[in-house]
């Protein structure tokens, strides 16, 4: 593309502080996306969004998906063109600066903040190709003008749908998602280089990010109220709850022993297996980690309560993607067949008549009971074979 390369980072080269600065607004993404599921629900969270029910929850995934295919792909940029200098760290920044504008306009994305939040992913997306034809890590340079037309053509599909407005304008938000599966069934990835540890390392952060979101979601609903004793149970239950998702992950080894997995494959395969158990499955875990704010949220409201079907399912679903996700990780790199996992998430579905026919809190402490019996089990599996 004409850009002059820069030097290529060190296969053991950490993340970058300015990449941990740039994962600040990540958290205001899922902070807004956690408000728009709350206002599709008729929840507390006071979402602006004009999207209520069922249409609510696919534009809270719509926007979920594109948002993070871009904030994703700068997941990949980092590993490439890692930001140590200023002629790298400023892209950055203005992407960065642009990610904040399609958080900003998240509630509002399918109505009057459409056109800002499509303009702000085209400039995220210019940015994005003009960096990446920087690397001279691989060919990765050259694969990017195979997947520039791809991101362009979502942000175009954006910017078309702003312009129909709401009432047609779907039609494109569902051809921007059928473009990014395309995408994935044509291995548009083929080119890219990786360094696993740096991608495996900045993924993990991904996930403590929206795992933190779940705290807030704590924090915020229990604030001013801890006098109450149901309220100060939900609350230590809420960590509970978080605590043992973080251990279903983090804490049984998976995260260290995927890096080793990934690290034993072929170029080709190694990108192709990171794709789909980094990129996808932290995208299903965030999604989960999402309604399982959603529900925190709604439970602390007043954990006594009766939840309606609605929120008690989306508190259990939560969950249940949450582990999937972990699943969808796990045995795409070999480290586990994840019989507990499928058991762990089918059983979170099982919570809904505890939300409906005796209380919030109720709900709540069955989760901590499953994801905690989850976790013991997960900690005593055996140690993985890594096969192929």
């Amino acid at each position: 593309m004409g850009f002059k390369a820069v030097t290529a980072p060190g296969a053991d080269e950490p993340v970058t502080m300015l990449e941990l600065y740039f994962d600040l607004v990540f958290v205001f993404s899922v902070t807004q996306l956690t408000s728009l599921v709350l206002g599709s629900n008729g929840g507390t969270g006071g979402s602006t969004s004009s999207s209520n029910g069922a249409t609510g929850y696919l534009h809270a995934a719509g926007v979920l998906l594109v948002t993070w295919w871009m904030y994703d792909g700068y997941a990949w940029l980092s590993n490439n063109v890692a930001p140590k200098t200023t002629s790298t760290r400023l892209p950055m920044l203005l992407a960065m600066t642009g990610f904040l504008v399609m958080a900003i306009e998240v509630p509002q994305a399918f109505g009057d903040g459409a056109l800002t939040f499509a303009l702000a992913y085209l400039l995220v997306v210019l940015v994005h190709a003009a960096s990446f034809a920087r690397s001279s890590l691989g060919g990765s340079a050259r694969a990017i003008v195979a997947i520039l037309p791809v991101n362009l053509g979502v942000a175009v599909l954006l910017i078309v749908a702003a312009l129909l407005g709401p009432g047609r304008g779907w039609v494109c938000w569902w051809l921007a998602a059928a473009v990014l599966v395309w995408s994935l069934v044509t291995r548009r990835e083929t080119g890219f280089s990786i360094r696993a540890a740096h991608f495996a390392e900045r993924h993990r952060l991904l996930v403590i990010i929206a795992l933190g979101e779940t705290i807030i979601a704590t924090g915020v609903s229990a604030q001013g109220r801890l006098d109450r004793p149901a309220v100060l149970a939900g609350v230590l239950l809420s960590m509970a709850l978080v605590s043992a998702l973080w251990w279903v992950f983090f804490a049984v080894g998976d995260d260290e022993e995927g890096v080793r997995a990934l690290e034993q494959l072929p170029p080709e395969q190694m990108t192709r297996r990171a794709l789909w158990a980094y990129s996808m499955a932290v995208l299903v875990i965030i999604a989960g980690l999402v309604l399982v704010a959603a529900g925190l949220h709604e439970s602390l409201h007043d954990p006594t309560h009766h939840l309606t079907a609605v929120v008690a399912a989306t508190f259990a679903a939560g969950v249940a993607v949450t582990v999937l996700g972990v699943l969808l990780y796990v045995r795409l790199l070999g480290l586990d067949r994840g019989a507990a996992l499928v058991a762990g998430a089918l059983v979170a579905l099982l919570t809904v008549p505890l939300g409906l026919a005796l209380s919030a809190l109720a709900q709540l402490a069955g989760l901590v009971v499953v994801v905690v019996g989850l976790a013991v089990a997960r900690s005593r599996r055996p140690a993985p074979a890594l096969t192929r």
